[in-house]
């Protein structure tokens, strides 16, 4: 998946692809191959060239803040290639919210259907990245308005694999 990312108030063309439980960087002038081990939602370690660095990510205000290694960024997409899509966190303003996954992987289970009522923290699917298993929960209350995608299907963190509507 190739990005355009401002970091730090500059533009950089970042490209990322897992391959055989890694993933690819392509940073332009440098090729990385890393393995990113998920303690939690916001906290991980990235394994570069056998160096291990802590990796922490929090979203605020459309801009993701990292910190690895000790150094911080801020990192938002360029506005250039933004397309519509469903913010991270909140609903549109047609009342839907699309839930991602957490890092690109492949659903193992679909646990609701299309029209169903859900309750916000009520799981609806379960994907495996990185060889672990990630429960995807609801954020809002309301109902399956569109599943996306089905059991086995590979999915990145930009593609929602459903979307909820907002319950009135």
């Amino acid at each position: 998946m190739e990005y355009e990312l401002i970091i730090d108030g500059e533009i950089h063309k970042v490209s990322v692809e897992p391959k055989d439980g890694k993933y690819i960087i392509d940073l332009g002038k440098k090729r990385i191959e890393a393995f990113c081990e998920i303690i939690d939602p916001n906290s991980f370690l990235l394994v570069i060239d056998e160096k291990t660095y802590p990796f922490y990510m929090a979203f605020h205000e459309k801009k993701i803040h990292l910190s690895v290694g000790g150094e911080k960024f801020v990192i938002q997409e360029a506005e250039s290639k933004k397309e519509k899509r469903f913010e991270r966190e909140g609903v549109d303003i047609e009342g839907k919210k699309a839930i991602c996954a957490p890092m690109p992987g492949k659903i193992l289970k679909i646990l609701v259907e299309e029209g169903e009522k859900v309750r916000k923290n009520q799981s609806l699917a379960i994907v495996e990245a990185m060889k672990m298993e990630h429960e995807i929960r609801a954020s809002i209350e309301g109902f399956v308005k569109k599943i996306n995608f089905k059991e086995d299907d590979l999915v990145d963190t930009e593609e929602p694999i459903l979307e909820l509507e907002v319950k009135d």
